[in-house]
């Protein structure tokens, strides 16, 4: 990270899972650009104290916890990159301030239980900042072409991801030109 640091022209960080888990307990969360949780990723985030996911503390997994006040303890706690994409049955792209954005549509209730479904979803949303989208613009984005993407596969939960990833270009076609015209 010091090194990264010290490039005048700094990469874009983005981190899911297991180096997100890293990138909190070294205490350097807040030096990513993205980090793309679900809900419990999040609550481990949002647990200042949990050394790693399996010890996050009950009362952060319970039902009645919300996304945005999660954020806002990880945010607390300097253990949130610059913007968040929280994966679920919504997807919030969130940062410092708040929701930015919330996607809930189309909702393809089987791509929750197929592995690999989040994996694309950070795939497709580092592709997009690659192009030079602004990261919240490529979150909003990639979290609709991930839905589509999932919605062209008609999915079951035996679906395999490649099933998904097979229909993203698809996606991004759909979703680039109905949004902006092309011009995200």
């Amino acid at each position: 990270m010091f090194k990264l640091n010290e490039m005048a022209v700094k990469p874009v960080m983005i981190a899911d899972a297991g180096f997100m888990y890293a990138a909190k307990m070294s205490g350097q969360a807040s030096h990513y650009d993205l980090f793309t949780p679900d809900a419990g990723e999040l609550a481990f985030l949002a647990d200042e104290i949990a050394p790693h996911p399996f010890y996050t503390r009950g009362f952060m997994l319970h039902t009645d916890n919300k996304v945005t006040d999660l954020v806002q303890r990880a945010y607390e706690h300097e253990n949130a990159a610059q913007y968040l994409l929280v994966k679920g049955s919504t997807d919030y792209i969130m940062n410092q301030t708040g929701l930015l954005f919330s996607v809930d549509r189309p909702s393809v209730e089987s791509m929750e239980a197929i592995g690999g479904t989040g994996d694309t979803l950070t795939g497709i949303v580092t592709a997009l900042i690659s192009t030079g989208m602004n990261i919240p613009a490529a979150a909003y984005a990639a979290a609709k072409i991930n839905r589509i993407a999932g919605l062209y596969a008609n999915p079951t939960p035996a679906t395999q991801v490649i099933e998904i990833i097979n229909q993203i270009p698809r996606a991004v076609e759909k979703v680039l030109k109905e949004d902006h015209g092309g011009s995200f």
